[in-house]
């Protein structure tokens, strides 16, 4: 098989010398093994049972919360016949507790309706650890509050959003 076409020359000659931060497949290593190591083959895209798994414009698998949420099947590491996922996982213990399945943090912008005084729970509603509450504060309207630390990344929330304001932010991460 023919080596693959380096990314970065690719932007680079579309004017693009910035890279956008992608959420890749969970538990992969990081951003530069991740594209290193990736043949680009899509079997991971094909066994996804959510339909989550898509394609960037440099033809990397990604992940696209607005089409469904993660269900961490699993599938898309078991398929993956490249060393590009996190040293936690064995044949026998896929422990997805160990480590969070991608470097990111959530977050409600300022479109969130709730914040702007119009009535909404929905990503509460679909939010299955009840990470996101909302509290009555200086408000007729309840507002949302996050605690991180118990979301398990699952995106159920994103696709959920009538507004987009709900998003995974790599800011705080390490990349």
């Amino acid at each position: 098989m023919e080596g693959l076409a380096d990314p970065s020359r690719r932007r680079f000659f579309r004017g693009r010398v910035k890279t956008k931060h992608e959420l890749r497949l969970p538990w992969v290593i990081n951003e530069a093994v991740f594209t290193s190591g990736c043949t680009q083959c899509g079997d991971c895209i094909n066994r996804c049972e959510s339909n989550i798994i898509v394609k960037d414009e440099d033809g990397f698998p990604k992940i696209d919360f607005n089409q469904g949420e993660c269900t961490f099947c699993n599938k898309c590491i078991e398929v993956c016949q490249q060393p590009l996922f996190s040293g936690i996982f064995t044949e026998n213990n896929m422990d997805k507790n160990t480590k969070k399945a991608w470097p990111v943090t959530l977050g409600i912008s300022d479109k969130c309706l709730a914040k702007n005084n119009i009535y909404c729970q929905s990503c509460r509603d679909e939010c299955e650890t009840s990470v996101i509450k909302f509290n009555y504060l200086n408000s007729s309207i309840p507002q949302p509050s996050l605690n991180d630390p118990d979301c398990n990344q699952c995106g159920a929330c994103i696709k959920s959003c009538p507004q987009d304001a709900i998003a995974f932010n790599f800011a705080t991460a390490n990349q």
